[in-house]
């Protein structure tokens, strides 16, 4: 007698294998997975791809950190400047135009002046006093290009460190009516020097490197009662032109960061 139309139903259903285990225990869904040579692929097109884009995405996260430490490095110095000339009255009253002769005792001026109109509303996180680069332990400050700023060094300035990272270097600049040179050619002025305008190197991460104008190392000044980035006058609002000098063809990369300023705080030029 043939079984039951039920069982042979259930005889051929595999989910019904508690009534007839000995047909369906033979039965063995097939397993997909991945070969050896198929997961080396993958992995090599992801390492490849990883390759391609990692080098930018890493460029661009230092790009947004420089930007942002700067913005706030530019903010806390336009503040401090803002503040004393609330003090102090505008810039011109601050004595650097009645500061004449020779360059001989400018540390000294230096000093007096940093310390007057910038260090108590800084507040630094370590003041050096009166020092140059190389004392603070850089071998180079370059360009762009790669190509080494051979007369900054040495230069003495008032350095001070931020509470973020940054290293601040004051110095003063002026100009000569009458230069000349003496009898072993060096540089003299024939009349007297004034002083008009501060000049601020900041590294936003001290000695570490790149060391690189526009990369981590932006030049400010303070000139004409105003606080702003360094730039030429035919410059200073001229995108063109500011691009121009911060550039990898360029030896003068000390304008970027009114560039940077200008383009709405980013950085859009090679870096």
């Amino acid at each position: 007698m043939p079984p039951p139309q039920q069982d042979k139903y259930v005889a051929r259903d595999y989910r019904f294998s508690n009534y007839h285990p000995n047909v369906l225990t033979s039965y063995r869904p097939k397993k997909c997975a991945f070969t050896l040579a198929e997961v080396l692929i993958t992995l090599g097109i992801i390492g490849v791809v990883a390759a391609m884009t990692m080098p930018s995405l890493i460029a661009d996260y230092q790009k947004k950190r420089t930007v942002t430490q700067l913005k706030a490095t530019y903010s806390i110095l336009a503040q401090a400047f803002e503040r004393a000339k609330a003090d102090y009255g505008d810039m011109q009253s601050w004595g650097l135009n009645s500061i004449k002769g020779q360059t001989s005792g400018e540390e000294e001026i230096v000093k007096n002046f940093v310390e007057t109109y910038f260090v108590p509303y800084i507040k630094p996180a370590k003041n050096f006093g009166m020092t140059n680069f190389s004392n603070l332990g850089y071998w180079s400050i370059y360009n762009l290009d790669k190509s080494i700023d051979t007369v900054i060094l040495g230069v003495d300035r008032y350095f001070i460190a931020l509470a973020n990272g940054t290293l601040i270097g004051f110095s003063l600049d002026g100009h000569c009516d009458n230069e000349g040179t003496d009898n072993n050619g060096n540089w003299v002025c024939n009349s007297e020097w004034y002083y008009t305008n501060v000049y601020i190197v900041a590294d936003l991460n001290g000695a570490q490197k790149p060391n690189t104008y526009g990369k981590d190392i932006f030049v400010m000044q303070m000139a004409n009662n105003k606080f702003k980035f360094y730039s030429y006058s035919n410059s200073e609002n001229n995108r063109n032109t500011l691009l121009r000098y911060c550039s990898k063809g360029s030896n003068e990369n000390r304008q970027c960061g009114r560039l940077i300023q200008m383009d709405g705080w980013e950085i859009n030029y090679e870096w």
